[in-house]
């Protein structure tokens, strides 16, 4: 079975996703703290392989995960692929919306402490 959403976006969407993009600078090290932290979580492939072995939890897919530092304008990039985000302590979601590329986003209020595995742990510090 393939799971696959399409949707149309009016130009003043693409404007505004373009915009929006365009404010941030990509970094290669994951920041290990950030203030309110922005997750943007894009579906990639279940974890089930095509011979059935689970290589995850088995009610996810594995996701390519950005996060994005409203306060110092900078975005990383996973190399990897996730398969959930582990909370470590409480966190204080702001919203959580489809965003218009189509990803998950879940915007949090606060200070977090990052770090990355096959699931990403995050940790609110205030």
């Amino acid at each position: 079975m393939i799971v696959k959403n399409e949707v149309v976006l009016h130009e003043h969407s693409v404007s505004y996703m373009k915009r929006v993009f365009m404010q941030y600078s990509e970094i290669e090290t994951l920041p290990s703290l950030v203030e309110n932290p922005i997750l943007h979580l894009y579906p990639v492939k279940d974890t089930y392989e095509l011979n059935g072995e689970l290589n995850g939890y088995n009610d996810s897919l594995f996701f390519n995960l950005n996060v994005y530092d409203p306060v110092n304008r900078v975005s990383w990039k996973s190399k990897q692929l996730h398969d959930g985000i582990i909370p470590f302590s409480e966190v204080m979601v702001q919203q959580i919306k489809i965003f218009k590329d189509l990803s998950t986003m879940v915007s949090l209020s606060g200070s977090y402490r990052l770090s990355q595995m096959q699931g990403f742990s995050i940790g609110r510090l205030d």
